[in-house]
């Protein structure tokens, strides 16, 4: 089987879509099917890449958020490419550009595609104006484009039933939810005594956050209530891994708070030393409403330890409210759930592990392909759908 991924981002950014496309190409390519990867590129990215399977569009920054690019007129060059390369099913991890690239070679070549919905695209407008009116404005055009890009697509995976709730009310068809997975043997064998060290950590308890560092994550949460978790239990740090926008807004907000020395901003941490900053912590916070699953909890899970989250968040489908964690419906319960993790995390650890193994990369591409030969199947001989005025 050869199937195309159309994706907005890739390596070598590091987030959640991109970890969730290199475990599917893996496993896939592991099985002896072939994956190739259309996705925006810089110039330099064009020139060095070595990796014949992918593809680099010509692209432009994305002002706002600079790590994102946008792919400029992808279409002729998506066609010619997927035509030599005699693809069998498309798959659009995208919604961009790259994303009606997807639509327009299924189209064009006649063949099944599918897409995945990564990222709550309506809740990030933050991106684009500031003004709260406009935002909400921006909210509806997203989500009115969101149907009308979705309708051209025999299935629409989701990673978890609190996302499908979601677009079920915004009228989006064909859902089935295929949730990602993670390597859960890497993250389970953390050492987390030399980042202990190299920190000067000792016995402190240790509240984890592992992601990118942008509004949308609602780190404002875990800084807010920090002095109040601080006030009672005071050997407590708090640890934030990873990069990103607003990296300098967080890190000042820590500052007016006068809690610095509890804060610890790592920046960009290579792949391989996470397991160790999960294997060195207590709890892992989590408090994004935008997650559409959160991989880094399960990743947090895998090396036992219990994660606090909103109710309403794709992380909620794998949680068990005080068996693998806590989930909070008001953020005036955040500070006390945290506590808690702090407390019981240990007892937690067997519960957590057994759940996030059940999330583990392999079984999720035996799912992937499964359902890959179901639409392949269902689609022989048929034409992709014809798109319609949004």
């Amino acid at each position: 089987m050869k199937i195309a991924y159309f994706t907005d981002t890739y390596l070598p950014n590091n987030d959640g879509v991109v970890t969730a496309i290199l475990n599917y190409r893996k496993g896939l390519e592991k099985r002896g099917h072939e994956v190739f990867i259309l996705t925006p590129g810089t110039k330099k990215q064009k020139e060095e890449n070595k990796d014949e399977k992918v593809y680099y569009f010509t692209s432009a920054s994305f002002k706002p958020y600079p790590d994102y690019r946008l792919a400029l007129f992808p279409f002729r060059s998506a066609r010619k490419l997927l035509k030599e390369m005699d693809v069998d099913l498309i798959h659009s991890h995208g919604i961009a550009t790259t994303g009606l690239a997807a639509v327009d070679c299924a189209r064009t070549l006649k063949k099944p595609c599918i897409a995945s919905f990564h990222t709550m695209v309506p809740s990030a407008t933050h991106y684009i104006t500031t003004r709260e009116d406009m935002q909400k404005f921006l909210e509806d055009v997203s989500w009115k484009y969101l149907r009308w890009y979705y309708r051209f697509f025999d299935k629409v995976l989701v990673p978890s039933e609190f996302t499908k709730k979601i677009l079920e009310t915004h009228s989006i068809p064909n859902i089935t939810v295929m949730p990602a997975g993670i390597n859960y043997r890497t993250y389970s064998k953390g050492d987390g005594e030399w980042i202990r060290k190299k920190h000067k950590l000792g016995k402190k308890k240790i509240v984890l956050h592992v992601g990118r560092v942008v509004k949308e994550k609602n780190l404002e949460l875990l800084i807010n209530e920090a002095q109040s978790i601080i006030n009672k239990k005071s050997n407590v740090v708090f640890v934030i891994v990873g990069k990103g926008p607003a990296d300098e807004y967080y890190k000042n907000l820590v500052a007016l708070r006068g809690l610095e020395e509890y804060f610890i901003f790592t920046g960009f941490v290579p792949k391989k030393e996470l397991p160790d900053y999960y294997g060195a912590a207590d709890a892992f916070a989590f408090p994004s409403y935008f997650d559409t699953q959160g991989l880094v909890a399960l990743e947090a899970m895998a090396a036992g330890l219990p994660v606090v989250a909103p109710e309403k968040s794709g992380s909620s489908d794998f949680i068990k409210d005080g068996e693998t964690g806590y989930l909070f419906k008001e953020e005036v319960d955040f500070r006390e759930k945290l506590l808690l993790a702090l407390e019981n995390g240990k007892g937690m650890g067997e519960k957590c592990k057994t759940i996030a193994r059940e999330y583990d990369a392999d079984k999720r591409v035996e799912a992937l392909v499964e359902l890959y030969g179901k639409i392949l199947d269902k689609n022989d001989g048929k034409q992709a759908p014809k798109p319609s005025s949004p």
